[in-house]
């Protein structure tokens, strides 16, 4: 079943990321306490690979499947350049030189995606960590970070935004990358 049809209250929220183990979050919470802005909670940091949306359990069991099929190299990805999102509200951290294998891994899972729910994605993959909401540009961001942020990625993950509380995952499953 496609992720617009069906019943609503079967469908899940669900989404392909990387999930940066607890020295990194560290890492990230430090530089988004230099913002003037509202930092996310930090257990909820990521890197979005691909979003699948709204999907039905059958939907998602098809994205699981495809996903342990998906094969891709760990990599190290340096988080060291600011990013302006949406109407210039949200800062992030992003890799001022995306690494190959994240990109791949990227585009392999948007295009599970696409399979399995219909959906295609409308804009340019961006890789980035959301750090902080703004209510106005500050100048501090403008600048790159003192020390980037060094990620070493092992694996990646699925998974559900929940409803009931915004900024809030869980992780599904997780696969790991050779």
């Amino acid at each position: 079943m496609r992720a617009g049809c069906g019943s609503s209250s079967r469908r899940e929220r669900l989404f392909f990321a990387l999930w940066p183990g607890e020295d990194v979050r560290a890492r990230l919470a430090a530089r988004a306490g230099e913002s003037a802005g509202r930092p996310v909670a930090a257990d909820g940091y990521h890197m979005t690979l691909a979003f699948a949306g709204a999907v039905e359990a059958d939907d998602r069991r098809v994205l699981e499947a495809g996903a342990a099929g998906v094969s891709g190299e760990a990599f190290v990805c340096v988080l060291d350049e600011m990013a302006w999102l949406g109407a210039g509200d949200i800062a992030a951290l992003a890799p001022s030189r995306p690494p190959p294998a994240l990109l791949a891994l990227a585009e392999h899972l948007q295009r599970l995606v696409a399979a399995a729910t219909g959906r295609v994605p409308t804009h340019r993959y961006r890789p980035h960590v959301t750090l902080a909401r703004l209510t106005a540009a500050d100048p501090r961001w403008a600048a790159p970070p003192s020390e980037p942020v060094r990620w070493a990625v092992a694996d990646y993950v699925l998974c559900r935004s929940r409803r009931e509380q915004p900024g809030v995952y869980d992780v599904l499953a997780r696969w790991p990358l050779s």
